[in-house]
């Protein structure tokens, strides 16, 4: 899939602590042999000057997931749906592991963590896969959804 300038996407951390989270933002332009020039959302750079912008390999590279796919908070999530968690500033996949009132604990595979989030931090998690978004259910189970990026 060929990215374009202005287009919000996220990518994929490769980075050692920072795997299983992607991060918010724009593609600047594109260089050649599918690598990207990306603008974070809130990824500052070292100094905090700016946002941090990085050169990304295409497959690292997914768009943001589309709304229409994602439940809404209100619709509630139950035990071990995996979601996405929105954590040091980044989205971090994980599964429901409890719950009280509207927030929810959420374990962390990669780094073993449990951390408590409200509902407005979390989303249904969602797979980009050869151009379609996958759900997956409790069980881990893909099911494939009909829409892609561009319905």
């Amino acid at each position: 899939m060929r990215f374009l300038p202005g287009q919000e996407v996220e990518i994929a951390s490769k980075e050692e602590g920072f795997i299983g989270s992607y991060y918010k933002a724009t593609i600047v332009t594109y260089i050649q042999n599918e690598f990207y020039l990306v603008q974070y959302r809130e990824l500052l750079k070292e100094d905090e000057s700016g946002p941090l912008r990085e050169v990304i390999r295409g497959k690292d590279i997914r768009p943001t997931p589309p709304a229409k796919l994602l439940p809404t908070a209100s619709a509630g999530f139950a035990m071990l749906d995996r979601v996405d968690a929105l954590y040091n500033d980044g989205w971090w996949t994980g599964r429901i592991t409890g719950r009280e009132g509207s927030t929810y604990v959420v374990h962390f595979e990669n780094s073993g963590e449990r951390l408590a989030f409200s509902d407005s931090d979390l989303r249904m998690h969602l797979e980009w896969v050869n151009g379609n978004w996958i759900a997956t259910t409790r069980r881990g189970i893909l099911l494939p959804q009909k829409q892609n990026i561009d319905s």
